[in-house]
């Protein structure tokens, strides 16, 4: 199988693990030596202005956009932040380009330009990964809980959190109810 990543994974339903059911996963590598990636639609934590708190950024509560996400079930205390390629924050290091017009860093650099208010319009905050051993994702894509398919930046940040999953099926011509298992009795 050739490589996945830049992309994204829709999780086939019932997908069977709860830390991915209805997910849609921005897979930022993936190779010889395993996969990585965030979730991208999943359930609200906190605000980032929350955020920039807790992390001892900011001590007053700050206008911030965005919100704080459950980005996979590793590393929960590890935060990266994702954003419009067009919204990079120019000198600073740590920022990538996970695919055609998003940008991922887990930088508290970039923490601290966002609290001295140069905030991206469009941004949020993923709290873990997901993660995968050498193999483990092919594996899975062949036994159909996952669906790969290309980036869409429009995807990630125009379509509302709740609306990803659904949308993400429309956008590659696919409903869920594709890949449900039925069996079909003989007469």
């Amino acid at each position: 199988m050739s490589e996945l990543a830049p992309g994204l994974l829709v999780a086939a339903p019932p997908l069977g693990d709860p830390n991915f059911d209805r997910s849609v996963v921005l897979l930022a590598a993936h190779g010889p030596d395993g996969a990585f990636g965030w979730i991208v639609n999943g359930e609200e934590l906190m605000t980032i202005a929350e955020l920039l708190m807790r992390a001892d950024v900011t001590e007053q509560a700050i206008e911030m956009p965005g919100s704080v996400r459950i980005g996979g079930p590793v590393s929960k205390e590890q935060i990266w932040l994702v954003y419009r390629t067009t919204d990079r924050f120019p000198g600073l290091d740590g920022q990538f380009e996970v695919g055609p017009g998003v940008t991922a860093s887990a930088s508290r650099r970039v923490l601290e330009a966002m609290a001295s208010g140069v905030a991206p319009a469009q941004v949020f905050a993923l709290a873990g990964y997901a993660g995968w051993a050498p193999q483990q994702l092919e594996a899975e894509i062949r036994a159909g809980a996952w669906l790969p398919t290309d980036v869409d930046s429009q995807l990630i940040f125009d379509v509302p959190r709740d609306a990803v999953w659904q949308e993400a099926y429309a956008r590659i011509g696919a409903t869920p109810m594709a890949f449900t298992s039925r069996t079909v009795g003989s007469a």
